[in-house]
């Protein structure tokens, strides 16, 4: 992996193939978008936001020269480069400036709440715009009429479509993340070796922040009607974000006891594939880890939240 993030390294030319590349590779491929934006933002953290920013703008339009001559409309490459390169850019950027995990995390869970304040504010009910186009997907897949399955494909969209919104967002600021904290540990790789392990190992959001986790799950719990979609949608987001924060909280503590990494492997397996509720678990810990400092208390150096999470 050390050698790929030097081959991204050599040049614009190379970082920009490697976008590309793994851009249209994840057409077929979803988790290589990851790939695509760390490339934004491995030159991003490393020779600035202009250096960045050429990258996203050259890799977006040899996407676009290649999609015109090919069966991929020319819209996809302005759709990756808005919800994919533009984003990481910006984080990148952003990580590049404070310097802190924490404070990138939260800025991005930010930028996602105002994200599904938006939708809210422009679309006036999203809920709605969301059953008609699931159900528009829906009559395309072919389905036996004479079984259930309509039916309850058409129950599944009226209890799914209040929350994609939030569900959209937190899918997106999640994707982003991933990419920023894989270009992380590139440069780590490259730079400053271990640096990625102290950072990642020590992530842990502040109390302010988590204050703004107890208002928003408030609001979702006590109030009603539009009000409580909102903060509903929002919750997801900070789920999302507080679940990184919680894989965090997991390889600091395993590191701290010195306990074989089969552990993590383990809670990785079932978070993603069998277990899918430990995930919410996990974000839970890490919330409660905001106001208690596991880690500090393990080893004796406890912190406050000062609100860069360290």
């Amino acid at each position: 992996m050390r050698a790929f993030a030097q081959f991204i390294m050599r040049g614009r030319l190379q970082a920009m193939l490697v976008a590309v590349t793994a851009a249209l590779l994840s057409l077929f491929l979803p988790p290589l978008n990851y790939l695509s934006g760390a490339v934004v933002a491995l030159v991003t953290l490393r020779r600035g936001g202009l250096d960045g920013l050429t990258i996203v703008i050259g890799a977006g339009l040899v996407m676009a020269l290649f999609a015109a001559v090919s069966p991929i409309s020319p819209m996809n490459a302005g759709v990756f480069a808005a919800v994919v390169w533009l984003p990481v850019w910006l984080l990148a950027l952003v990580l590049r400036q404070v310097v802190s995990l924490p404070v990138t995390l939260m800025v991005a869970a930010l930028i996602g709440l105002a994200s599904v304040l938006l939708t809210y504010v422009l679309v006036g009910n999203p809920a709605d715009v969301w059953r008609t186009t699931l159900g528009n997907v829906l009559r395309e897949i072919p389905l036996p009429q004479q079984s259930d399955t309509p039916a309850m494909m058409t129950t599944v969209i009226a209890q799914v479509a209040p929350h994609m919104t939030g569900m959209l967002a937190a899918a997106i600021i999640l994707s982003v993340l991933l990419s920023v904290l894989l270009a992380r540990w590139w440069q780590s790789l490259l730079y400053n070796p271990g640096g990625f392990r102290r950072e990642f190992h020590g992530l842990r959001l502040s109390r302010n922040f988590a204050l703004l986790c107890t208002g928003v799950l408030a609001a979702s719990l006590l109030s009603s009607g539009k009000l409580q979609e909102l903060a509903a949608n929002m919750m997801i987001v900070l789920v999302v974000v507080y679940l990184l924060h919680g894989l965090a909280l997991v390889h600091g503590l395993v590191a701290a006891k010195g306990m074989r990494t089969a552990w993590l492997a383990g809670i990785y397996v079932l978070s993603l594939f069998i277990l899918p509720q430990l995930a919410l678990l996990l974000a839970t810990a890490a919330f409660v880890d905001s106001w208690l400092d596991f880690r500090g208390r393990l080893s004796g150096n406890k912190t406050p939240g000062d609100g860069t999470g360290t």
